[in-house]
This record gives structure tokens, C-alpha cells and sequence, in this order.
């Protein structure tokens, strides 16, 4: 039921009038183990000032559901983003912190293709009226239609994917040995 509801909710603050809606990044098990303390993020209308390809929220990432943008995103990768950070949560267990102190989630799907959603305090101000969290998603972003391939931040990340590429690839070449 909660990703229906999650789904949406972002949905709707993308394209529709709501301002924000809240995304957990707690998986079930942890909920369960810890249902005092739910850790929230807010997907948030946000803005989007083109002069200086700058904002956060729904209104900055739509930019990236452009097929050809630089970082394009397709919209069920977008809908679906609730549920790819609790997949990063189960598997490194905690967001990659930056210099600045910025949450950094980061991915590789079947094709490919690198995710990068980053969750910030919104810009050092007050909480949102009734918000359970002050923290917001500014962006979201592939690695689609750039120079070059996205390079992660984490390094836990980069060697997640590194080993399972090296697994996969020699799975292949095992496969075709044997032909």
C-alpha cells in the first residue's frame, strides 16, 4: 500500500498541485525493528531558475524526464525512487556524506546505467509547516546523455558495482567457453 501511496505522491508533486510528499527510506524489517524512529525524506515541489540550471525538488528534476537532457531520467526510474533508496539503505546500509553534508544515494541498474539522488536540509532553513522532516531531495539525476560515464562518490558504491560487473563478466566468458 505505501508505494502505491508513495508513487503517487510523487507523482502528483511532479506534475500536479501538491507541494511535497514524504518518502521513507526505512525498509520494512527496519521499520519493524525500530517503529519509534522513522527516517524520513520530503520530495518537495521545489523550483527551477533555467538562468542558472539551479533548484531542488520536483520542479528541478522534471528537467531530467527530457529524453535527450543531460541526466535524463525516465518517469517510472522517478516514481520508482522511494523504493531504489531503500534498496541502496538494505544494501550499504547508510547514505554516502558529502563535504558539505549532503546525503548522496548512488546506483547502477541492470543496463547500466548510474542514479544519483542527492538529500539536503532545505538550503540551511527552517523546517516545512507540519513536515516530518526538514531534510528534501534537490535532485535527481542519471549519468544518461553525458561526456562521460558518472563517476560515484562513495567508494563503498564504486566497489559494489566494480565486483559485481568483474562477476558478471566472467560469467559470460565461462558461458562461452563453454559453447
Amino acid at each position: 500500500m505505501q508505494n502505491k501511496k508513495e508513487t503517487r505522491g510523487i507523482y502528483n508533486t511532479t506534475f500536479n498541485e501538491k507541494k511535497a510528499t514524504p518518502i521513507s527510506v526505512q525498509t520494512d524489517l527496519e521499520k519493524i525493528e525500530d517503529a519509534i524512529i522513522e527516517e524520513v525524506v520530503m520530495y518537495v515541489k521545489g523550483y527551477h531558475n533555467p538562468y542558472r540550471d539551479k533548484g531542488l525538488g520536483a520542479e528541478h528534476i522534471k528537467i531530467h524526464l527530457e529524453q535527450n537532457s543531460q541526466g535524463a531520467i525516465t518517469l517510472k526510474e522517478l516514481l520508482d525512487l522511494g523504493k531504489s533508496i531503500r534498496k541502496y539503505i538494505a544494501t550499504f546500509k547508510e547514505p554516502f556524506i558529502d563535504e558539505k553534508g549532503a546525503k548522496i544515494y548512488e546506483w547502477e541498474n541492470e543496463k547500466g546505467v548510474r542514479f544519483r539522488s542527492v538529500v539536503d536540509n532545505q538550503m540551511g532553513g527552517p523546517q516545512l509547516p507540519l513536515s516530518p522532516s526538514d531534510e528534501v531531495i534537490i535532485t535527481f539525476y542519471s549519468d544518461r546523455n553525458l561526456n562521460q560515464k558518472m563517476q560515484f562518490k562513495n567508494h563503498k558504491v564504486a566497489k559494489h558495482y566494480e565486483n559485481q560487473n568483474s562477476l558478471n563478466s566472467q560469467i559470460t566468458t565461462n558461458k562461452s567457453r563453454k559453447r
